[in-house]
């Protein structure tokens, strides 16, 4: 397997700038996950890796070796695409050997190859198939498996699983998950969907705009967002975030309300424009900071999560008891965990204890 190096790396299509600078190191035998919304650079950052497309400025290494320059074909990396792209009219077999009749293999090797990639993957009664009468999980494993028998430097993931329902989605995070440990492979894999990234990464990188916001181990980018935009984007529901002011009484105030003051961060937040809290760190009680009134109640079964409407502030989402029933139009009084609360300053960026 390989070490990827990204240096300076920049890509600009005519006067557009959609890469803006990216240095950054993938480790031998590391799941990386590449994030952000749509149009934010991932996917071209992964075919500028993958050299489907050229570099305007930068470099690319490879095990240490400048690759910058060489073709798709020459760098060793195999890459599954959003569509199976898969042979309609040959089996399973044949489309996983294709690649190796291709380069000039030996009929019993691409046997050998396929053979074994099928066991991985648990393709083995599905070899004489077409792919008609697959299901749409069993063409991204045949698709899979078509990289594997390459036996690849790395293995490159565009958003793989986005043409799946989101049950066959669940189970094939999982065997890329299982893949992965077996083979201890290095992996590039780009997805919007930040449960995939949190699920499947080793680190993450979160992109915005054609740059890197923050990279790190899912819970530390959970728990430590370098920003507002990182805060927001990574976690499901999303983080509650509510202007705010702070006041000489060591308090805040929202809107015509207050929480008390935290030192989650920093010990002085006057600067705070922004205040954060995740849904599961609001507590519904008896006699809470804030009173706010029930809108939806989306009742999951293991989770309830209670959107509460708060006069001059906003909605705020609760991760409630799911034992107990939430209806529309119920007044409730709302604490926020003190020692989870977040700040973030005029530029978006988190505020941190510089005591």
């Amino acid at each position: 397997m390989a070490q990827i190096e990204l240096k300076n790396i920049h890509k600009s299509f005519g006067d557009v700038n959609v890469i803006k600078g990216v240095d950054f190191v993938i480790n031998d035998k590391e799941f990386v996950v590449f994030v952000g919304p749509s149009g934010c650079g991932k996917s071209t950052m992964l075919r500028l890796i993958a050299g489907l497309e050229e570099t305007s400025d930068g470099q690319v290494f490879i095990d240490g070796e400048d690759v910058t320059a060489l073709s798709a074909s020459e760098r060793g990396l195999s890459m599954v695409f959003q569509s199976y792209a898969l042979y309609p009219h040959k089996t399973v077999g044949e489309n996983m050997g294709f690649p190796l009749k291709v380069a000039g293999k030996s009929r019993a090797e691409i046997k050998e190859r396929v053979a074994e990639a099928s066991d991985v993957l648990k393709l083995d009664s599905l070899l004489d198939r077409k792919p008609k009468d697959l299901s749409g999980g069993q063409r991204q494993r045949v698709a899979i498996g078509r990289c594997i028998v390459r036996n690849p430097k790395a293995f490159l993931f565009d958003e793989p699983l986005s043409n799946l329902d989101a049950a066959l989605r669940v189970d094939m995070r999982v065997q890329i998950a299982r893949l992965q440990h077996k083979l201890q492979a290095t992996m590039i894999y780009v997805t919007h969907d930040q449960v995939e990234a949190m699920t499947l990464a080793d680190r993450i990188v979160v992109f915005s705009s054609g740059t890197i916001e923050q990279v790190g181990k899912p819970l530390e980018l959970y728990r430590n967002p370098s920003n507002l935009f990182v805060a927001t984007f990574i976690g499901s529901p999303r983080m509650n975030i509510v202007s705010c002011k702070p006041s000489s009484d060591d308090s805040v105030e929202l809107g015509d309300k207050s929480v008390i003051r935290t030192t989650r961060g920093c010990s002085k937040p006057e600067t705070a424009t922004q205040l954060g809290v995740r849904p599961e760190h609001i507590d519904i009680v008896e006699n809470g900071h804030i009173s706010g009134v029930i809108g939806i109640a989306e009742l999951l079964g293991s989770d309830s999560f209670v959107h509460v409407d708060v006069e001059n502030v906003g909605t705020l989402v609760v991760r409630a008891d799911p034992e107990r029933e939430y209806k529309t139009g119920e007044n409730v009084q709302l604490q926020c965990r003190e020692s989870m609360v977040y700040w973030f300053d005029e530029a978006g960026n988190t505020i941190t204890d510089t005591a």
